[in-house]
């Protein structure tokens, strides 16, 4: 709406300019010069109106750290306590997300679905992942399963809607998200005002069009215990998002890229971390089949200097 004011009053002002510039027409009153009160008029509106035009940029330009000091900012299910799955170790976040626990750690942002930036240090204890192997006890004997293509965990840290929904349910279909999905791969995804899922990934290149010099990778193998580094950017003028992923000695893991993104709605109200639901798993796995042993995939996640910013 600014935006369109602007504009709007910058075509005035070129009309005060024409008007107080161009000759007089027949039957109109002489002069020897400019109207220098319809030229005034049109510098006076075409400042204002630069100035509305430019706001939208000139309000983003800068960023402001948000304070996470305070733990009571945060919004944590379940409650935090000594033995909670989620909880604080000093100024550490630790985090065991269970799929379909609705376990979820977040803050909320006062976010206008412009630009943000995040950087935090995670390292995983424990990530269930598509083919790990598993022991149930079926037909009387204890044997090895593998888990399906459909039954891993998929931990998630970035922007999240109202519901926190993690972009990685294989039916999300609403709402907007900028996450950070560390499964089988380190993904960045994201879904914008379109409700479209779009993700980079070793596999996928992030680009709305056809990337020619895009070269599919192996997908990142995250080492357990080991330390990693991420940065988050989104920026509304460049309709970009990326990931950068490093180790604790600066060693490249993965970059990530989207582009092309769309406006983000409304709903995008906390930054945090949640795991994939279980009603999204392989139907075979049946909730009855915990009598052998089948344990519902698992992440566990270390987070520690995370930083977050917005205009």
């Amino acid at each position: 709406m600014v935006l369109f004011l602007g504009c709007v009053l910058l075509a005035i002002a070129l009309s005060a300019f024409y008007a107080g510039l161009r000759r007089p027409r027949p039957g109109e009153p002489e002069r020897t010069g400019p109207d220098r009160g319809r030229v005034a008029t049109g510098i006076v509106l075409a400042t204002l109106g630069g100035f509305l035009t430019a706001w939208p940029s000139l309000a983003i330009a800068n960023l402001e750290p948000v304070d996470l000091s305070s733990t009571d900012t945060w919004v944590i299910h379940p409650p935090v306590a000594a033995e909670s799955p989620i909880r604080w170790e000093g100024k550490a976040l630790q985090a065991d997300l269970e799929a379909g626990s609705g376990r979820y750690a977040v803050f909320p942002v006062d976010w206008s679905a412009d630009r943000f930036e995040a950087e935090w240090d995670i390292a995983f204890s424990h990530l269930d992942r598509s083919g790990d192997e598993i022991l149930m006890h079926t037909e009387g004997r204890t044997r090895p399963h593998r888990r399906s293509k459909l039954d891993f965990a998929s931990f998630a840290v970035g922007l999240m809607d109202q519901n926190v929904a993690n972009v990685d349910d294989r039916d999300h279909v609403s709402g907007s998200s900028i996450q950070a999905c560390f499964s089988d791969d380190i993904r960045l995804r994201a879904s914008d005002a379109n409700l479209m899922v779009r993700t980079a990934s070793a596999t996928e290149s992030g680009s709305q069009e056809i990337d020619p010099d895009f070269k599919p990778q192996q997908p990142i193998h995250i080492e357990l215990d080991e330390r990693y580094h991420c940065r988050m950017v989104f920026d509304i003028r460049r309709h970009e998002a990326t990931l950068d992923v490093t180790t604790a000695t600066g060693r490249p893991i993965a970059s990530r890229r989207l582009d092309e993104l769309a406006d983000f709605t409304n709903s995008v109200s906390w930054f945090g971390v949640s795991v994939r639901g279980y009603n999204r798993y392989d139907k075979k796995l049946d909730p009855t089949r915990r009598a052998t042993g089948y344990t519902r995939p698992r992440a566990s996640a270390r987070i520690e200097n995370l930083k977050y910013s917005q205009p």
